[in-house]
Parts: structure tokens; sequence; C-alpha cells
């Protein structure tokens, strides 16, 4: 079981201009902790995992300290800093889009229901 949705993201040039770039958001419930987010630009795509509770965190103060941070920007607009050995790609988002997103893996897994099988992630790891 999964959502996914298809948004628009909006990246950040250092000139502060921006430019559209298609995103995808993918939650699994047989990894209840991680959002992957998929970024489609120039016939490419980068693919980013973060923590769910980071982006509900990240939806009223500042949060993560690594390689994803996010924070609210405006009443309506949220900052996401993804940063790497060379870059620091900066995209804003609607709030509303990833509220509704959060909303629907809450459906699906409930916070505090997470369960992570650490025997059969060793199982898989060791084999």
């Amino acid at each position: 079981m999964r959502v996914a949705s298809r948004t628009v993201f909006d990246f950040v040039r250092p000139s502060g201009t921006t430019a559209p770039v298609e995103t995808e958001l993918l939650y699994q419930a047989d990894d209840p902790f991680a959002v992957t987010m998929r970024f489609h630009a120039g016939g490419s795509v980068a693919t980013w995992i973060m923590s769910r509770d980071l982006l509900a965190e990240g939806m009223t103060k500042a949060t993560g300290i690594g390689d994803v941070r996010l924070r609210p920007h405006a009443s309506r607009t949220l900052v996401l800093e993804l940063v790497s050995d060379l870059h620091v790609t900066v995209f804003r988002l609607p709030t509303g889009t990833l509220r509704k997103f959060l909303d629907a893996t809450y459906r699906l897994v409930p916070p505090g229901a997470e369960h992570f099988d650490a025997d059969a992630f060793l199982e898989t790891v060791l084999r």
C-alpha cells in the first residue's frame, strides 16, 4: 500500500528567480518512516529520501540539521533545502500540497503506528 502524488515545486536559482520542477512524492506503508521525492528536470531524475516526521515538523518550524532542511517561508509556502557535497538546492512549495500528502500518509499509517521489522531488514542485508 502506498500514497503517491505528482506536483510542481519551484526551484529557486541563486539569483532568486524560480523554475518549475515536476516532483513526485511517494510513501509506502512497508517503509513507514520515509518519504521519497523524485525531482524531474532536464530529462534527469534526482531522488531524495527523507523522514516523514521531518516533513511534518517543518510545516510549522525550521527543522533538519543534515542534508534535508525544511521551514515555513510565508503563510502558504515552505522552503526545502537539499544539501549535497557540491550544492545546496532550494525549492519553494505550497504548504497545502505537503499537508494533503502527509494527511494521506497518516490515513495509511497513523503517526505512532509505524513499525520497523528489524529482523527482516537484517535478514535482507546479511544475505
